[in-house]
């Protein structure tokens, strides 16, 4: 199988609309691209899981709804794991050093 080049692998991924600025359209375009990934890359697709670190009974939740298509579920769960990392990050580079600064 010849390996796509990187600026192709690109463009499909990220459309040219400025519409995935926005969450609403970051998870239309996560959900489309994890449609593929379960259609033709699910061992792929998991192992992203994995590194990403969303949690496996969150995904289990997911795979299990009746309610939620399992791309926008995951999709969903990506973009919340995201979210929480960047929250934690912004939460513990305040700059303060407190009583350990110093040591």
């Amino acid at each position: 199988m010849e390996q796509e080049n990187l600026p192709d692998l690109f463009e499909k991924l990220l459309p040219e609309s400025e519409d995935i600025l926005n969450e609403p359209g970051l998870l239309d375009l996560f959900t489309e691209r994890i449609e593929e990934m379960i259609r033709h890359d699910l061992g792929i697709l998991l192992s992203s899981l994995y590194r990403l670190d969303v949690e496996e009974h969150k995904i289990q939740s997911v795979l299990q709804s009746p309610d939620i298509p399992t791309a926008r579920g995951l999709a969903q769960l990506i973009i919340d794991r995201q979210k929480e990392k960047i929250k934690t990050r912004k939460e513990y580079s305040t700059g303060k050093k407190g009583e350990w600064e110093g040591l």
